[in-house]
């Protein structure tokens, strides 16, 4: 039998303490180092990883070494340095997302990642949750047709402390939860963004808005061919956390819902019907643990489609586009990769 992976979590608040409970279900990998600067949280980390040494400081960890990789589960700005952290100490990185708020900087990581020879791989679980390989999958065999028409949908139930919702520490709600709908639209079609209108709904919490931020907004992002995605995101479902994905094609639908069960479902002449293999109970928890055996797959030596840093890079951009657009009320273009 392999050995597992052994990784040291970085930063155990609601998303370390999240890829703890679903890793511990996951051979592939060991959560064998907890990182965290607060005393309460790595109280939690002792009593919720048994076995895991606990540390203040990413220096001790590096200093004790002993484990193959980090995954970075803390506040989006400390992300650039834990990732050079990490590839200084000599291990591979998996890293929520986005890697970082500036694409130029992201770029450089990506570029000090390959210069290392160690594998970067961005948080972005949906490419690896049942629903949506399966939506991918029909996509790619034309089970619809041409794609014309996509709607993606983040709906979460409660907004998140003020303090996170600042721009400056999450990126606001179009990185935060919007990066997750715009890597789609381009994975899903294999296309470009090329223009997006944005648009801030009135404010619903105060505190919310108070942090600089806005928690309902809508997009519409105008693919290369013609095709068009609208993506609207809320911090105010209040019923559940609900992510819903919908491509209309000429010959039919492929539609991926998260609530209350993960499933894929094939809409065409026959009728619609869910797609074998699709069904998930929680499809969240099920791309965080397929994520990090592609992790360890690519670790070790595995050909694996992963997002690095060019996927992160790209979402951030556009989403800096939307935001652009929803301040002006003026759509805009967004920068190519290569610009």
């Amino acid at each position: 039998m392999v050995n597992p992976l052994r990784l040291a979590l970085i930063g155990f608040g609601r998303m370390g303490g999240n890829h703890a409970r679903v890793l511990a279900g996951v051979a592939e990998v060991e959560v064998s180092a907890v990182v965290d600067t607060r005393p309460e949280a790595r109280r939690a980390a002792a009593e919720q990883v048994p076995g895991a040494a606990v540390y203040a400081a990413v220096d001790e960890l590096a200093e004790s070494g002993g484990v193959d990789g980090w995954l970075i589960a803390s506040s989006t700005p400390s992300h650039p340095a834990l990732v050079r952290a990490a590839l200084q100490a000599g291990v591979h990185v998996l890293c929520e997302k986005p890697l970082a708020l500036d694409p130029q900087e992201g770029a450089r990581l990506g570029a000090e990642a390959e210069a290392a020879g160690r594998v970067l791989q961005v948080g972005f679980w949906r490419r690896f949750s049942p629903p949506w390989v399966a939506m991918r999958r029909l996509l790619e065999e034309g089970a619809i047709g041409r794609p014309l028409m996509l709607r993606l949908a983040q709906w979460d139930q409660d907004p998140p402390p003020a303090e996170f919702c600042d721009p400056a520490v999450s990126g606001g709600l179009a990185v935060d939860c919007g990066v997750h709908e715009f890597d789609l639209a381009e994975w899903l079609t294999g296309e470009r963004i090329a223009r997006v209108y944005g648009r801030h709904l009135p404010v619903v919490e105060a505190a919310v808005g108070a942090s600089g931020d806005v928690d309902n907004l809508v997009a519409v992002l105008e693919l290369a061919s013609g095709a068009v995605a609208t993506v609207d995101l809320t911090r105010n479902a209040r019923f559940a956390e609900d992510v819903r994905t919908e491509v209309l094609g000429s010959e039919g639908a492929v539609l991926v819902e998260m609530f209350p069960t993960g499933r894929t479902r094939l809409g065409d002449r026959d009728g619609l019907r869910t797609v074998p293999g699709s069904e998930v109970a929680a499809a969240d928890a099920a791309g965080v643990a397929a994520q990090a055996q592609a992790f360890a797959a690519a670790v070790a030596g595995a050909d694996v489609e992963l997002p690095g840093a060019a996927a992160s890079n790209r979402a951030v951009a556009v989403a800096a586009a939307v935001e652009e657009s929803a301040r002006t009320g003026r759509p805009v273009a967004v920068p190519s990769p290569d610009a």
